[in-house]
């Protein structure tokens, strides 16, 4: 009997052995979370490269204990059960906890280990954290930005997109922006901080997100599309996207977690408490009077509920932490776990707060995402040229093609073999048009960007511009100056005093900037002293800084080729505008600014007909 009941102890232990093993496998994301390979809702952007029309990536979460398991090894808990490990260990310590403020604590000293706060505006990293984690999945130079649907490319700074906090600075500094993110903390956590929509942005200000009533007077309604992406606010609640609710819901509590404990800004000089997520409304209150706090509670945690993890989310999560791009200094080490574990969120803020728990009994976001495992996932451009001349060779050159793990890994390719783009050893010429579409093809997806061509290389007249003859004290008054050997009428306006210098330089790219912060520039005119006879003319220019702001008219005698447009900054990154008449046109070429600040001239280009 002994050696009979032996054997069948034996043999259960063996059948227990048998279902706690679990082999590695590989899934991919539901169709839900997972965008189309082949981009093909196409917007050209000034920078010339297609701007993916985004479909909603938001899903009901399915989080059950029985989801995909990517990787196993042991633990060491008290369990005997074999505990699948994600995150490579990152969550070791947390076994179990006995209620939600034990939970919130542990996780505070998880999040803390390793955190280094990274700066909000030194040189490689100001934007390039958020260019690294908000990218497109198939467009590295492409930012899939939240309060829009429209994607920006990465230089398109402040005019196009802005960072923001999902916590507002305001409410939770106790001082303004512009001095919070002086002191490097929560004012600078990337976790925190999302490329946005610059209106969009704007658009929130200090509210707090929730349900805005459509009957308040201050009631917009700025969605687009089918999907509902934009954004909706009256003066109190501000209601993203269901596209950007659940990782801008995941931030916030990230937030009361990261910074649950008084601190003290030593730049401002400002004790900032402990942060709350309350459940009704805060209102701003300038100063350190602040509530350092935000609401509601109760949409937050249905934000969560109902919106999973996606792609994007988990790249924002990685890259903050890591750098998924393998960019240097722009990652300060941390994750947020409830991005991996979106559970948690209920046991530290929500129903189960006063409720025990174990963290092998919750679903990793990873397991439904496939994230850690290290295969091919797709491939993505990292670099292409998106601006050509007429008369020029598209190379294979020109572009960099990245292989994307799962696991966010990303490998540059060697070669180009079985990567072909269908305009490789293409001329370019002007039966192009002013913009062809370029396809990439790849053994996982089709890549579709849109490529400008340079106008300017097809005119006859061409004048790159200077500071050579300038007198920068004639300020408001016309100059008879000769730019690369074409006589030009030269006006500038500015508020300066005529003893006053005005700023002009060359730049060392080609060109001249005109005017500062110090010494603005308030208007300018450009035109040529000789009447020609055109049907095309342009001007590469951008805005000086980022707080200039310029419109620009170009006229053919008192013809308007172009009218009024907005003059960017656009990153620091020159712009060509300009057109092209379907009738000759005679007379002295002129380009009017109308702004304030700063301008940058590159060049003038524009094409003659002699009789």
């Amino acid at each position: 009997m002994k050696i009979v009941k032996s054997l069948t102890c034996l043999f259960a232990l063996i059948l227990v052995s048998a279902c706690n093993r679990h082999s590695s496998a590989t899934f991919s994301l539901s169709s839900t979370n997972t965008p189309s390979s082949t981009e093909s809702s196409l917007s050209i952007s000034s920078q010339g490269v297609s701007s993916f029309m985004k479909t909603d990536s938001s899903s009901q979460p399915n989080y059950s204990s029985s989801s995909a398991i990517i990787s196993s090894s042991s633990n060491s808990s008290s369990s005997s059960q074999q505990q699948i490990i994600y995150y490579d260990g990152y969550y070791d310590s947390l076994v179990s906890w006995r209620d939600g403020e034990d939970l919130k604590n542990q996780l505070y000293t998880i999040i803390r280990n390793g955190y280094t706060p990274l700066s909000y505006t030194k040189t490689n990293q100001n934007y390039l954290t958020n260019i690294n984690a908000d990218h497109t999945r198939y467009d590295f130079e492409y930012l899939d930005v939240v309060y829009s649907d429209k994607n920006y490319f990465k230089t398109d700074t402040n005019k196009g997109w802005q960072r923001e906090h999902a916590w507002c600075a305001s409410l939770m500094c106790g001082s303004t922006t512009g001095n919070a993110v002086k002191c490097k903390g929560r004012a600078t956590d990337f976790h925190n901080l999302f490329a946005a929509d610059a209106g969009g942005n704007q658009g929130r200000g200090n509210k707090n997100y929730g349900y805005p009533d459509p009957s308040n007077y201050y009631y917009v309604d700025r969605t687009v599309g089918v999907g509902e992406d934009g954004y909706k606010a009256d003066e109190i609640f501000f209601e993203p996207a269901k596209k950007d609710k659940g990782r801008l819901a995941r931030a916030i509590f990230y937030m009361a977690t990261m910074y649950k404990n008084d601190e003290v800004d030593t730049v401002n000089g400002i004790t900032m408490k402990g942060l709350a997520i309350t459940e009704n409304p805060v209102s701003y209150v300038a100063g350190n009077n602040c509530a350092f706090a935000i609401g509601g509670l109760s949409t937050l945690l249905d934000w969560n509920n109902n919106y999973a993890v996606d792609y994007l989310e988990m790249q924002h999560n990685i890259a903050v932490y890591t750098s998924a791009d393998n960019l240097d200094n722009v990652a300060q080490g941390n994750r947020n776990p409830f991005v991996d574990y979106p559970e948690l969120v209920d046991y530290v803020f929500g129903s189960k707060k006063n409720s025990p728990g174990t963290l092998k009994s919750l679903t990793a976001s990873a397991s439904y995402l496939n994230s850690e495992s290290d295969s091919l996932s797709h491939y993505a451009i990292k670099e292409a040229k998106r601006e050509y001349s007429y008369g020029e060779t598209m190379k294979t050159s020109d572009y960099k093609v990245v292989a994307v793990n799962n696991n966010f890994d990303i490998t540059e390719t060697s070669s180009i073999d079985g990567i072909s783009n269908s305009l490789d050893t293409h001329i370019f010429d002007e039966s192009d048009g002013e913009t062809i579409e370029a396809t990439i093809s790849t053994s996982t997806n089709i890549i579709k960007y849109q490529i400008v061509l340079n106008p300017m290389a097809t005119c006859s007249n061409f004048v790159l511009m200077s500071s050579s003859g300038i007198n920068t004290k004639s300020h408001n008054v016309e100059q008879e100056i000769t730019f690369d050997g074409e006589k030009m009428l030269f006006t500038y306006h500015t508020s300066l005093s005529n003893t006053s210098s005005f700023y002009v330089r060359n730049i060392s790219t080609g060109g001249v900037a005109l005017g500062s912060g110090n010494s603005q520039l308030t208007g300018l005119t450009i035109k040529t002293k000789e009447s020609y006879t055109v049907d095309k003319a342009f001007i590469k220019v951008n805005a000086g800084n980022t707080n200039s702001s310029f419109s620009l008219i170009i006229k053919i005698g008192d013809t308007v080729l172009l009218p009024s447009t907005n003059v960017d900054y656009n990153g620091g990154i020159f712009k060509i505008y300009g057109a092209k008449s379907d009738n000759l046109l005679t007379g002295q070429i002129s380009f009017v600014f109308a702004g304030s600040n700063a301008l940058r001239i590159n060049s003038i280009a524009f094409n003659q007909f002699i009789a």
